[in-house]
């Protein structure tokens, strides 16, 4: 690695240029992202990053910016005219990519599809399954409808993209291999190869602004030196995802631009609270224990106590991150403030420990993505050593992404590294992935440790029922602070995004993960 790094400090020196395109050329933009897109299926693995892909090819009813604010996208206005209707009014004049024109069947189709698609790796059903009822009033309006009162459906549809009526049946394998990729975003898909690039065009029938870029390509490097070492060769024009040991230095140098937000995701440990048996956990003998530990809530009590999140920020993030008590940032809506901080107490751990009946602890292994998330090789290693520390003695195992997201599908796992991106409000963190498991009604869909507390899933689903934003924000704090008493999960850090460019590009970073080649401009 310090042979890697001696490399990049000398690319660092090169110089090229990295104004905008001389007159004549074609304005193309090279991304260099730490995580591929899961499917070019906007109804298909609903993370960040993949999300933030589609949406270059993909129109939502309404919109977040920077700072996840809702904006007016292809609805121009959305309103509860009843506790359990909502009406939208659509956008004028917008036709799809095929030249087909945009309207309220179109919503309806997109609507209804979301509810069918089914991949391993997530979907976006669990943004329509308040609604109950679809009416199309004329071709630019259309009114929802749902069960109970539901105040996060503008939120809810921010998340959810909208395709033409008339690709009717067509399946997940048609969007990856672009016969179906037609939407209303700035651009066109001209190809996906997984795990090498994905290739887009300006779309010239894009309803909005013409974007900057007549081209972008947007490849996946895992490795956080490649990555780094592509920006500064010159073959890529923007990477996410900067590792922390090179920010002050890249900043110092001045070699390129720097950009960086307080992040929205939240990094927690998540315990398999449920299982009698455990498939990773052994005495410390190496024979199976005779129940799971981590079923206590003594024993996760003690997993938080071990964990010295100052030191995770300041060691492995290098000071790009802030201590977490809470599974979503704190300065969401619906976050606690009646939450103690964090504590790192090793001695109270090994008290719990041996009061939970295992004074000598037990073997574990964590395991954990490797490239899926900022530092979290580094992170799994590190928390690895503080549960050794108290007595569980702990092995690392990270894995590449899509080892782990099958890994985690199966819930093949004693104890394991995720976490949540929450967009300005903590009800879907609650209801996706601390809420018990429920599939019929779309919730804990990403719960991967299983948990169950009855008390819990009623405070979220009243929650989630309440209009009123003061009574429902005490709710959901209410809520967060039941999930962290009972160890439910294990807040580590909310770490920053952080964005490098070449000299003469700017990027606008925001509180959201992903990379929008919309927000890079190369313009003076």
């Amino acid at each position: 690695m310090a042979a890697v790094r001696r490399w990049i400090s000398g690319l660092a020196a090169m110089a090229w240029a990295a104004g905008a395109p001389l007159p004549g050329q074609a304005a193309s933009l090279t991304i260099a992202l730490q995580t591929d897109a899961t499917s070019m299926d906007p109804h298909v693995a609903p993370t960040f990053t993949t999300a933030a892909m589609q949406e270059h090819l993909y129109g939502s009813l309404i919109g977040l910016d920077a700072e996840l604010r809702l904006q007016p996208n292809l609805a121009l206005r959305w309103q509860a005219v009843a506790p359990t209707r909502w009406q939208l009014e659509l956008r004028p004049g917008v036709v799809f990519s095929d030249g087909s024109t945009f309207g309220a069947e179109d919503v309806a189709y997109s609507l209804k599809r979301a509810t069918t698609v089914r991949h391993a790796a997530g979907t976006a059903a669990p943004y329509v399954k308040a609604i109950t009822a679809i009416r199309v009033i004329d071709p630019l309006r259309l009114e929802l409808e749902t069960e109970t009162p539901y105040p996060q459906l503008p939120l809810d549809l921010a998340r959810l993209r909208i395709l033409p009526a008339h690709l009717g049946e067509a399946s997940t394998e048609d969007f990856n291999r672009g016969r179906a990729a037609i939407g209303t975003g700035p651009y066109l898909l001209r190809g996906w190869s997984p795990g090498e690039a994905l290739r887009l065009e300006r779309n010239p029938r894009f309803w909005g602004e013409a974007p900057e870029w007549d081209s972008v390509t947007f490849r996946p490097i895992p490795s956080d030196a490649a990555r780094l070492a592509a920006l500064l060769s010159g073959s890529a024009d923007l990477i996410d995802k900067v590792p922390t040991p090179d920010v002050a230095r890249l900043r110092r140098e001045g070699s390129v631009d720097v950009f960086a937000h307080e992040g929205n995701r939240t990094m927690f440990l998540v315990p398999d609270s449920v299982r009698e048996s455990t498939p990773f956990i052994t005495g410390t003998d190496g024979q199976p224990l005779p129940s799971n530990p981590l079923r206590d809530p003594r024993v996760r009590r003690a997993l938080s106590l071990a964990i010295n999140r100052t030191a995770l920020v300041e060691r492995v993030l290098e000071g790009q991150g802030s201590v977490a008590n809470q599974a979503a940032p704190a300065g969401m809506f619906g976050g606690s403030s009646a939450i103690p901080p964090a504590e790192w107490k090793p001695e109270e751990a090994k008290a719990l420990l041996a009061e939970a009946g295992y004074p000598q602890g037990f073997r574990m292994t964590l395991h954990c993505s490797n490239g899926r998330y900022l530092a979290d090789r580094a992170t799994c290693q590190a928390v690895a050593q503080m549960l050794t520390r108290i007595g569980i003695t702990t092995a690392a195992e990270a894995e590449p992404q899509s080892v782990f997201y099958t890994r985690m599908s199966r819930f093949d796992a004693s104890l394991l590294l995720n976490g949540w991106g929450s967009i300005g409000d903590n009800l879907v963190v609650l209801r996706q992935a601390l809420h018990s498991v429920d599939a019929a009604r779309g919730l804990g869909g990403f719960n991967r440790g299983r948990y169950a507390n009855a008390a819990l899933d009623q405070l979220i689903g009243t929650a989630s029922r309440t209009i009123d934003d003061q009574e429902r924000a005490r709710l959901q704090a209410k809520a967060m602070e039941t999930a962290m008493a009972d160890g439910a999960v294990v807040p580590l850090y909310t770490p920053a995004w952080i964005w490098a460019s070449r000299k003469g590009l700017r990027y606008t970073p925001g509180f959201d993960e992903g990379t929008f080649a919309t927000r890079a401009t190369g313009r003076p």
